[in-house]
């Protein structure tokens, strides 16, 4: 075989391989080194693809993909700094532990370090952020076809083991680039012969629940048998089983749970919102748990860590799939290994005692509450980003699925969320890093991944900052409803200290942006609706979540007033703590 036909051969057996593993779906960016895998892509009719002109949307369109569906999508790119825009979308999936393949095109050793154009030190550019990274050889004959075989059957092992992340595929290519049919009947291939003959993959790895052994499930049943005031708190999780085994959990023992939004309970009727509680003094104060038994990863919040400092109870048990390290403050006492699933399952009817906490007093401050929230989104009042958030928890349908920005809307959403729902709403966020770059791309990956119309909640910096990434919307089977929270700037840095550095607060870091929201959904031919009232927002909603096409709902307001609003309403709700938590 000549150079051209080896280089073809060998991108289409990677490809074909890909797929075969369960990696059908190809994020490509164009490029020149590229273009035997997007050729070979484009010649296997298993695969499905997008074509992106910015590496960094697809990097996060491929991130909402993994999030939407448990697979890795396969990012392709050329040479160059095309790779290096992938960097904070591997970081996000590293963080949270999600699967993803770069594969990115390269040029050979001889034209390294060199001076040749678009060329720079691409292996292992991810550094720590991979499962696992390999340089691949120039496609040579001189090389074993079943080596390359196992190397991408370990690439999707890694990618979607425990825990899940990112892997980094480095191909070189020499010239030339463009295909070229092999002889089919070639000796290079001879060992390959059942795996072409078949349409099975080259090699399976399997990956079985990690099962709680006796001795985890004879410490955890024995100390929440004898708490007197334990705490579940349900943290990030993968899965909604998961959520749901830990949900009945709590109910089954009596226990307080606190779950958090990533967990995907936030929003279910079987949820009491203890945001709510643990966002007041007086909660904190007066509810001191001597058990926590936190269950997956990260939570949105930083009332409940503060409080569980505070508390210092005898034991704060974290239970994981992973080996990962979770315990920010340093104040876990016993890290479990095992499977969120099957361990919530095992410690059913360990305790017969109710919790020490007054449930009657908690679910009256919660009622409440619920009420003093809700004065906010009366119909004729000006929507607001509290309003927004609220009314969107009581509209979205298991039908569809919610994507939220960082910053503030994420909070908003886990602080002020109406809890009524009978099935899970799934919801995605970007909190492995807490970024706001690639949300769009994100949301938009998350809605193509899981066929299903997404909601998104979006500041308008984090709009600004993904701007490009509109122009996928017009291509996307299912649509996104993108309301985006314009405050003309950073509204999170309001609530910082230093916005009472007056002098330089405005101009370093609120950052206002006085763009043209309704001008960015026009160019890129998004639907548009700007309302003023809450009665207005509700009609506008539901009118874009009947909708095929995409549409940008522009929540307007300013900082100074989301600021007064949200210490206004927090004051309400710490009245009625100080009122209806005093007996806990």
């Amino acid at each position: 075989m000549n150079n051209r036909q080896i280089t073809t051969l060998w991108s289409s057996i990677i490809i074909e391989e890909l797929i075969r593993q369960g990696a059908d779906f190809f994020c490509i960016s164009p490029g020149s080194r590229s273009t035997p895998l997007t050729a070979a892509v484009a010649g296997n009719l298993k695969a499905r693809w997008k074509i992106f002109p910015d590496e960094r949307s697809a990097a996060f369109f491929a991130l909402g993909h993994a999030r939407a569906t448990g697979k890795p999508a396969v990012l392709i790119c050329t040479s160059g700094t095309a790779v290096a825009n992938y960097f904070p979308a591997v970081v996000e999936a590293s963080m949270d532990s999600q699967p993803m393949i770069v594969l990115s095109a390269d040029r050979p050793f001889e034209l390294l370090e060199c001076g040749a154009n678009q060329t720079i030190r691409q292996e292992n550019i991810f550094g720590s952020y991979t499962r696992w990274h390999m340089q691949l050889p120039v496609p040579s004959t001189e090389l074993p076809p079943k080596a390359l075989l196992s190397t991408v059957a370990y690439a999707i092992a890694k990618a979607v083991g425990s825990p899940p992340g990112p892997v980094h595929l480095n191909q070189p290519f020499r010239e030339p680039l463009e295909p070229e049919a092999p002889d089919p009947k070639d000796p290079w291939l001879n060992p390959l012969h059942e795996w072409q003959e078949s349409s099975e993959p080259s090699s399976r790895s399997l990956f079985a629940e990690k099962r709680p052994d006796i001795e985890a499930l004879s410490i955890l049943r024995g100390v929440l048998a004898k708490a007197d005031r334990p705490l579940i708190i349900a943290g990030s999780m993968q899965r909604a089983e998961e959520s749901e085994a830990v949900t009945e959990l709590a109910l089954d023992l009596q226990i307080p749970l606190y779950g958090d939004l990533s967990s995907g309970v936030r929003l279910m009727n079987t949820t009491l919102p203890w945001q709510q509680a643990f966002a007041t003094p007086e909660f904190t104060e007066r509810f001191k748990p001597d058990l926590v038994l936190h269950f997956g990863g990260r939570l949105i919040a930083k009332h409940p860590a503060a409080a569980i400092r505070n508390w210092s109870p005898k034991n704060y048990i974290v239970i994981r799939p992973d080996a990962e390290r979770y315990s920010p403050d340093h104040n876990v006492t016993l890290s479990i290994e095992r499977s969120i699933l099957l361990t919530a399952k095992a410690l059913k009817g360990c305790r017969s005692a109710a919790s020490g906490i007054n449930m009657g007093q908690a679910e009256t401050f919660f009622r409440y509450a619920g009420e003093a929230i809700d004065g906010e989104t009366t119909g004729t009042l000006p929507v607001t980003e509290i309003s927004a958030a609220r009314l969107v928890s009581t509209l979205i349908s298991s039908s569809q699925r919610l994507f939220l920005s960082n910053s503030m809307p994420v909070r908003d959403m886990d602080s002020f969320a109406c809890n009524i729902q009978t099935e899970c709403v799934i919801t995605g966020i970007n909190r492995g890093a807490s970024g706001i770059d690639g949300i769009i791309s994100t949301a938009a990956g998350f809605a193509s991944g899981g066929q299903k119309p997404v909601t998104l909640l979006i500041g308008d910096i984090a709009f600004l900052h993904d701007l490009n990434a509109l122009a996928l919307l017009g291509s996307m089977d299912v649509p996104l409803q993108i309301i985006v929270l314009n405050n003309n700037g950073g509204g999170i840095f309001s609530f910082l200290p230093v916005s009472a550095c007056k002098e330089i607060f405005e101009t370093h870091f609120a950052t206002p942006q006085n763009y043209s929201i309704k001008s960015a959904a026009e160019t890129f031919g998004v639907e548009y609706a700007n309302p003023h009232t809450n009665d207005e927002f509700i009609a506008a909603y539901k009118k874009a979540s009947t909708s095929t096409r995409s549409t940008v709902i522009e929540v307007n307001g300013t900082r100074e007033d989301n600021l007064l609003r949200h210490r206004s309403l927090q004051a309400k709700i710490n009245t009625l703590a100080a009122e209806h938590l005093t007996g806990l």
